[in-house]
């Protein structure tokens, strides 16, 4: 299997090249798309319009028209998650919404495009600082320069890939779907974020005579089940993982049951990768081909081909200290956090909740607990202010629901305290003080849960 750059269209290499027997209906097999792209191209071949939606979960639907948009000299816009208020935004954007599957056209079609390098790809969407959504072009020389150094990294002959991530992000996009269609790998997603639907994925690429890559998150990753036989299972020739550091045990552990290495990769949709690690081995990021580094006190500076303007320098948000050739993280700089890999930004998640009628202000907090999840402490207006478990639960669940439909489940805050007036100190800020006792209960079952007020200690909520 060799690697052909997205801008040389490697989909069009012959079918009996990157069609493997043996494996069951679900995968992909890149060369054998193109009755299936076909069908996209004489969809949009009545329609006008440079930047299309695509939101299409299972990756043979996503690759098919997204190959098809690019064919007829058109732009994939992806969004970040299939929110209701997401979805609703972006259509205001965009010249239109692809559909769950095209209709029978009997439109005569020109000569397949081939891609220019210079040419946006795609448009990704990611959370800035303010949680504000920022769109993000990458042109096709971005994405074959990234894929140029995956293939040199982690080549994938006789490597069939089972995604666990989503592929409207940039490292799932990335390393589920187009490092293997660059190469004519064979690869499958969508319903494989699940353990024994991994486990049966393993065994359908063991039965074809290939060798298993899993692309993972460290949600999935921390969550593996020690009950599933995994030995009966062939050994991956890799694991990847990325939207968030893997704690150092999860990494063992996942090493230990699959018997494959683990490869985190750092970094953004900003940036593409940044750099790469194998916790086993050494805590330290190492930077990826092409990725120059430079330190200025505790930020990261970097160039890359990947980025928009590659000759110039990016200044990283997180912190880092440098180590060797390479890095550690020190954390973000910034109020966005990652939670199961997922970046939200905790300016957004306080405006969303002032936007409520019943509050007053709101400050959303990362309590650095090992389930990852939020705290959110609120004010309310006097009649809505709950003094009660059943109007304080019933407040609660509104406000969970308003959030719902602007981020995803696993982004919403899990603990909520009721206050009188926020726990600030003289400047404005936050008192972590005062924050580590609202939630003391949460590591001290004796402790009471509290709402509080500026003008004295906390008082347990009755």
């Amino acid at each position: 299997m060799t690697f052909i750059a997205l801008s040389q269209a490697p989909w069009r290499r012959p079918v009996h090249d990157a069609s493997l027997p043996g494996l069951p209906p679900g995968w992909v097999m890149p060369g054998a798309l193109s009755e299936r792209i076909l069908a996209w191209r004489a969809w949009l071949a009545g329609r006008t319009g440079d930047r299309w939606l695509l939101c299409q979960r299972r990756p043979d639907a996503f690759c098919a028209a997204l190959i098809a948009l690019w064919e007829s000299g058109r732009v994939a816009v992806l969004p970040a998650d299939d929110r209701p208020e997401t979805l609703a935004r972006l259509t205001t954007e965009v010249d239109g919404v692809l559909p769950d599957a095209p209709e029978a056209s009997a439109a005569t079609l020109p000569p397949p495009l081939t891609p220019s390098p210079a040419a946006t790809a795609v448009v990704l969407y990611t959370s800035g600082s303010t949680g504000d959504p920022v769109r993000l072009g990458k042109r096709f020389d971005q994405l074959d320069a990234e894929l140029a150094a995956h293939a040199m990294l982690w080549p994938l002959a006789d490597s069939a890939v089972i995604s666990q991530v989503s592929h409207q992000h940039i490292y799932g996009l990335l390393a589920g779907v187009l490092h293997p269609l660059s190469t004519g790998a064979p690869f499958c997603g969508d319903d494989c974020r699940y353990p024994e639907v991994l486990a049966s994925r393993l065994a359908e690429v063991g039965r074809a005579g290939l060798t298993p890559v899993v692309v993972s998150s460290p949600a999935q990753l921390s969550r593996m089940p020690d009950h599933l036989p995994w030995t009966d299972y062939p050994a991956p020739r890799r694991v990847f993982s990325s939207g968030a550091p893997l704690a150092s045990q999860h990494a063992r552990h996942a090493e230990h049951l699959l018997r494959a290495p683990v490869i985190e990769i750092y970094g953004s949709t900003e940036t593409g990768g940044i750099a790469q690690r194998r916790q086993a081995r050494d805590s330290t990021w190492q930077p990826l081909p092409g990725v120059g580094l430079s330190f200025d006190s505790e930020r990261l500076l970097l160039r890359s081909a990947f980025l928009e303007t590659p000759d110039a320098w990016w200044q990283q948000p997180d912190r880092v200290s440098p180590r060797g050739d390479g890095f550690e993280l020190l954390g973000r700089a910034d109020r966005v956090v990652k939670i199961a890999g997922k970046r939200v930004s905790l300016a957004y998640v306080e405006r969303t909740l002032a936007e409520a009628p019943e509050i007053i202000d709101a400050r959303c907090i990362d309590l650095g607990r090992g389930d990852g999840r939020l705290g959110a402490v609120i004010t309310a207006h006097g009649d809505a202010m709950p003094h009660e478990h059943a109007t304080r639960h019933g407040l609660i669940q509104g406000l969970r629901s308003r959030l719902a439909t602007h981020l995803e489940q696993v982004a919403i805050p899990r603990y909520w305290r009721c206050v009188d007036a926020l726990p600030c100190n003289a400047q404005g800020k936050l008192d972590r003080g005062l924050i580590k006792r609202l939630f003391a209960d949460l590591d001290d079952a004796r402790a009471p849960r509290c709402w509080a007020s500026i003008a004295g200690p906390p008082r347990p909520a009755p």
